[in-house]
């Protein structure tokens, strides 16, 4: 897997020169991006899952040292380094998942997960391992993450250093994976509009999504896009921040920061490239030079086939550096009260 090392410091306002910024165009003709699984690899990760799930281990207690890979820990170094030096996204193909059952499947990502960092809670219930699946809600509720819909979603970036995701079940029809670079996204707004990319340079107010304890703010506050170290990152400018503005203590939107977040808007479908998922795939992504999102999908009716993607928040402050409030801000929903689990389907995490 080449990894392009082409990279200068990166200076606000400046065009960013990374080997993350690349052309969906480019990503969309081949599959450089995607990486097959050997047998040999395969195999391994499937007994030391097994292990786990024999032993009856607590998923939340197993780290890397739980999950040994002779053979695979090197592939995943690699990847790793393609994470972060390279386009930020690796595909992964061949886990045999509609052979093993939820538990074992739940064992795989968890453990390879431990060779990318440490997995972060994404709701209110301590969900340390998360679930894709639409559970009947409406996409436009403030309340309401996309993961829990079926509609399509505007472009973001999770609040994690990496997401992984596990494709389970793919749906009936759509739901394609849709990833940008937000270099090559940051450097396209940069050419039109410098003016509006000062302004997303600026913090934003992010809802919360009413997941904060008693005497929190239900916002936090963030730019767009920061630099630090010579390295750029960004946050897509989602629906999270537009819902924003409804909350006590947030600002509403001036005129240019509308008009900045439209452009966005409008520029990042046309750099993304779509990423089908195949059963088995397990893309990762380092959220801050991505920003991803999906095309709405028909379900199945049968409920052990709807479209389902384990999911894992991953933090590793090894890939990028970042701005303190930037960072203090990637350490997941944890509430008064934090009991870390992992939930084998999304009805238990609703």
């Amino acid at each position: 897997m080449a990894v392009n090392h082409t990279r200068e410091p990166a200076e606000k306002l400046k065009p960013v020169i990374d080997p993350a910024a690349w052309d969906a165009a480019e990503m969309e003709s081949g599959e450089s991006w995607v990486y097959r699984f050997t047998d040999s690899e395969i195999a391994e990760i499937l007994s030391a899952a097994r292990t786990l799930v024999r032993d009856g281990v607590d998923l939340v207690h197993v780290g890397k040292d739980d999950f040994i890979l002779p053979k695979t820990a090197d592939t995943f170094a690699e990847i790793y380094d393609e994470l972060k030096n390279g386009r930020g996204f690796v595909q992964m193909r061949g886990l045999p998942v509609c052979e093993i059952s939820r538990e074992e499947t739940a064992a795989v990502l968890w453990g390879v997960g431990t060779h990318f960092g440490r997995a972060l809670s994404q709701n209110p219930g301590g969900h340390v391992l998360g679930h894709v699946k639409d559970l009947g809600k409406n996409y436009n509720d403030p309340m309401v993450r996309g993961y829990q819909t079926k509609a399509a979603m505007t472009f973001h970036a999770d609040p994690c250093d990496m997401v992984a995701l596990l494709c389970v079940n793919t749906a009936k029809s759509g739901g394609e994976s849709r990833v940008a670079s937000s270099v090559t996204l940051y450097n396209e707004m940069l050419k039109r509009r410098p003016d509006l990319v000062a302004d997303l340079c600026e913090d934003f107010y992010w809802t919360k999504h009413g997941e904060f304890s008693p005497g929190e703010d239900p916002w936090y506050k963030l730019p767009v896009f920061s630099f630090m170290g010579g390295r750029f990152s960004a946050k897509g400018a989602s629906t999270h921040a537009r819902k924003a503005q409804e909350l006590p203590g947030a600002e509403r939107w001036s005129a240019l920061r509308t008009e900045a977040v439209d452009l966005f808007q409008e520029l990042v479908p046309d750099l993304a490239a779509d990423l089908p998922f195949q059963q088995g795939d397990l893309q990762i992504l380092n959220s801050h030079v991505t920003l991803h999102s999906r095309r709405p999908y028909e379900d199945w009716e049968e409920a052990g086939r709807k479209r389902h993607l384990y999911r894992l928040w991953i933090e590793n402050e090894d890939l990028r550096p970042l701005p303190d409030a930037v960072r203090r801000n990637l350490k997941g929903v944890v509430l008064d009260g934090y009991v870390p689990r992992a939930p084998l389907d999304a009805e238990e995490a609703a």
